[in-house]
């Protein structure tokens, strides 16, 4: 049998004594060399029985083969879990290859630290023995629980139209037409998974150039070529997606066609040295197109969030509040002049004359500012902030308004009315279930320019938009930009989310 290699890393991190910090660390093998242990911990983790709410380690394994090639470690290859007291484990069992991976989480009401020590995974003999590498990801997320809830605010451009000519009006989408939930309007009875009245896990944060730099370095060159902006053969040091608006990401190690990929990094300091603690890895990933977005998606066994999901992730079960963002209100701060501890996992801001220092990042300092881009995810969290001082939406969800725009599937037209909520199983290759994907085809080939991807919206806004843009029910930006496997725009991020498994 071969000796096999393990390498921990973390696909998405936000590492501050005031933010959480998830990472996997003493990934080893036990003797029977099938068999892999290692331990989990993040930050300001927390279980709430009133809300029947929490947040989660979404955790996959990528492992090297024989042929050089990444995969990922499936049901099929891995055998069951062992988990600390305390703590339990979900698996996801949708997947037409097996269990993607797994959720753990907080067995009762608790919060602070999460830490698991010696969490166990088997893997069958079979395969083991083709495995050089092992990779271990995780990405923090939270629940949010089946629950009828609002969607528009009465107020906001265009607050939602599900193609029927009827915005600007407040809707219910209630779980079952006998829900005792009040309707201050148009009532629409669904029970369709994909609008959100089923349970899912949303991403914590938005995804990080970190966890971006993770998803390349285990790509082949061609498709390196296909998500990033240079070719993978270019010189050491290149920006793999742009030079500018806080996009830190560069070629570490230069690729060679066909057979040897780059290795990629991040180097906000311009030192040479990449990945050190001020490069910029916790910084939100900006310059990725839609091709990009769903081919992490895929890769990280997630799926992208519908408008209406976004709606109720933000609003949660209250009533509407006309004008309000993700944190229940319609105050909003932002006069942010300087950084401190700037690209670093403890990035905050500062501003002499405002208290709260803010709650969102938008266009009240862009241009000018000296960080025009996006920010550290969970940057306005500190121990004593609260939900609108740390800008949270109901369940806990960070940045769900402002840094960078939320691009999800839309109700507003047929391509994206046709999704039926499909995961990706962790490989960038067929996987029928994902053709009702925006402008995706059943062998997951983008299909550009002849088919665009019609079926998205943007929400939430971004760091360069205007306020009004922020609101949780503001859609005036339909049609910002075309989403083609050629447009890289900076004020866009990627944020995915996971049906609860059945």
């Amino acid at each position: 049998m071969k000796k096999l290699l393990f390498i921990a890393t973390f696909v998405f991190s936000s590492i501050c004594a005031c933010a959480n910090n998830i990472q996997i660390t003493n990934v080893r093998v036990l003797r029977d060399s099938v068999t892999i242990k290692f331990d989990i911990s993040w930050e300001n983790s927390w279980r709430s029985n009133t809300l029947k709410n929490w947040d989660a380690a979404w955790v996959f394994f990528k492992y090297k083969a024989v042929d050089g090639i990444w995969y990922h470690l499936t049901s099929n290859i891995f055998g069951n879990f062992v988990a600390p007291s305390g703590f339990t484990i979900e698996y996801a069992n949708d997947g037409p290859l097996g269990v993607p991976g797994v959720f753990l989480y907080r067995s009762s009401v608790g919060s602070g630290t999460s830490t698991l020590l010696n969490v166990e995974v088997a893997i069958s003999n079979d395969i083991a023995t083709g495995i050089y590498d092992i990779k271990a990801y995780a990405v923090e997320m939270v629940y949010v629980p089946a629950a009828s809830f609002y969607i528009g605010d009465g107020i906001s451009t265009n607050s939602y139209n599900d193609g029927s000519g009827f915005p600007n009006q407040v809707y219910t989408f209630a779980t079952s037409v006998t829900d005792p939930i009040a309707t201050p309007s148009t009532n629409i009875y669904v029970n369709v998974s994909p609008v959100g009245t089923s349970a899912f896990y949303c991403m914590k944060y938005e995804l990080s150039q970190g966890g971006y730099r993770d998803f390349l370095n285990t790509l082949t060159f061609a498709q390196q070529q296909l998500h990033t902006a240079v070719i993978p053969s270019s010189i050491a040091g290149t920006y793999a997606l742009s030079n500018s608006f806080r996009n830190h990401l560069r070629i570490k190690t230069t690729g060679v066609s066909p057979n040897l990929p780059a290795v990629y990094g991040c180097d906000a300091n311009n030192n040479g040295i990449f990945d050190e603690a001020d490069d910029g890895e916790t910084v939100a990933c900006n310059f990725l197109n839609w091709a990009d977005h769903a081919r992490y998606l895929m890769w990280a066994g997630l799926r992208p969030l519908t408008e209406l999901e976004y709606e109720k992730a933000a609003r949660g079960i209250q009533l509407p509040v006309a004008g309000e963002y993700a944190w229940g209100n319609t105050n909003i701060a932002a006069l942010i002049y300087t950084l401190s501890n700037p690209n670093g996992s403890n990035e905050l801001v500062s501003n002499a004359t405002l208290s709260p220092l803010g709650n969102a990042n938008y266009n009240v300092t862009y241009p000018n500012a000296p960080f025009s881009g996006p920010l550290r995810n969970g940057i306005f969290a500190t121990a004593t902030s609260n939900r609108i001082s740390s800008g949270a939406s109901f369940y806990g969800i960070m940045e769900l308004s402002g840094n960078l725009m939320e691009r999800v599937i839309t109700t507003a037209n047929t391509q994206g009315r046709l999704f039926d909520g499909g995961h990706g199983n962790g490989y960038l290759t067929n996987n029928s279930t994902l053709s009702t994907w925006p402008a995706y085809n059943s062998t997951l080939q983008y299909v550009s320019p002849t088919n665009n991807a019609t079926g998205l919206i943007y929400r939430g806004g971004g760091f360069n938009n205007i306020a009004s843009f922020l609101r949780i029910s503001d859609r005036a930006v339909t049609n910002l930009i075309t989403d083609n496997n050629n447009v890289r725009v900076s004020t866009v991020g990627v944020r995915g989310c996971r049906s609860e498994p059945l």
